[in-house]
């Protein structure tokens, strides 16, 4: 009678810490979906949590929740203030060029010294490599302090390149203060910084020109 009375008491106890552990736990629907554009020769799966848009020249998928701020890289920016947060943010275009000169074109402030023979040189911090799946190329983040995008270079043909952006949200960072991005992760649906980046590398596996 005693072992079983404290059976019991341990139930309860694990079971009132897994309630308290999960109850402000976020909660993303992982249900995927299939995607094609025909016009930018893509294919790709991605959770049916995120919208998304198509125009000519580039598909978007998003995600916000509500949650008030004052702007998406800046939370003590302008005066304005937002009823809804962006917590995903990834792009696809194509461009017809090869990729050098695309990197030139998206990415004007990069150094000539980065380009040797029409041939791209890596920079550790800058231009870093980047394979992932059947996609092989180059990764460079753009912004500070957790405000920005990291845009990614892939080649598809000598003279068609493949550009993702992912942006990067800054409340989520881990930069600015912590109090404020723990209040944006009790919002019930928000996705993480972490399930942000296991969801865009499942994206990329996924993909296929």
């Amino acid at each position: 009678m005693k072992n079983f009375l404290i059976f019991i008491i341990l139930i309860l106890v694990f079971g009132g810490w897994w309630l308290t552990k999960t109850k402000n736990k976020p909660v993303v629907d992982e249900s995927i979906t299939s995607y094609k554009n025909s016009g930018l020769g893509i294919t790709f799966d991605y959770p049916k949590i995120l919208t998304i848009s198509a125009s000519d020249e580039m598909v978007t998928l998003h995600h916000d929740i509500p949650y008030q701020n004052h702007g998406e890289c800046d939370m003590m920016g302008d005066e304005n203030v937002y009823p809804r947060l962006t917590d995903f943010r990834v792009t696809f275009q194509k461009i017809e060029k090869n990729l050098v000169d695309t990197m030139r074109i998206i990415s004007p402030y990069i150094p000539q010294e980065n380009f040797v023979n029409e041939e791209v040189v890596e920079s550790p911090g800058f231009i870093d490599k980047f394979q992932i799946g059947k996609l092989d190329g180059y990764a460079i983040y753009e912004g500070v302090e957790g405000c920005g995008q990291t845009t990614y270079y892939f080649r598809i043909k000598d003279n068609q390149t493949l550009v993702v952006g992912k942006a990067s949200i800054q409340i989520l960072s881990g930069v600015i203060v912590k109090e404020k991005m723990e209040e944006v992760l009790a919002v019930p649906g928000v996705i993480s910084r972490e399930k942000s980046e296991e969801m865009f590398e499942s994206i990329l596996t996924s993909l296929k020109i």
